[in-house]
């Protein structure tokens, strides 16, 4: 091996190491603004009583706004991946550092984030209809 590839091959490395230090202190950020964490069986005696509508409301549209960026940051590791030279295949075939893998991930995420945008347009609906 020469010189320059190992001098490449630790710039990777490099490169690999900052992305995840970056991706980990996004989400411990995200986590530290999303005061609202609720249990499902504390979302379970919220949907119970109609008053409580606007905080489940309020939950849902942090849980979108947390899922959408993390959708959002799967597809940016996904298209740096796809400027890159493909990496070493696993046994299985397919390497879990590649461009199909955060694609995936990241339009699960983007479907995750509307189903809860649709679940706090819901319970929105909800608590108007028992205000009135």
């Amino acid at each position: 091996m020469t010189s320059t590839n190992r001098t490449l091959g630790r710039l990777a490395v490099l490169m690999t190491l900052s992305l995840a230090l970056l991706a980990c202190t996004v989400v411990v950020r995200a986590a530290a603004e999303n005061p609202a964490n609720l249990s499902k069986k504390e979302i379970k005696a919220l949907s119970a009583t109609p008053a409580n509508h606007e905080r489940l409301a309020a939950y849902y549209r942090d849980k979108a706004e947390h899922l959408r960026a993390k959708a959002q940051e799967f597809a940016a590791q996904a298209d740096y991946l796809a400027t890159q030279p493909a990496t070493i295949e696993s046994k299985q075939g397919i390497s879990w550092n590649c461009t199909s893998h955060y694609r995936y991930f990241s339009k699960l995420y983007a479907q995750e984030a509307s189903d809860a945008e649709t679940l706090a347009a819901q319970h929105e609906q909800l608590s108007k209809t028992t205000q009135q």
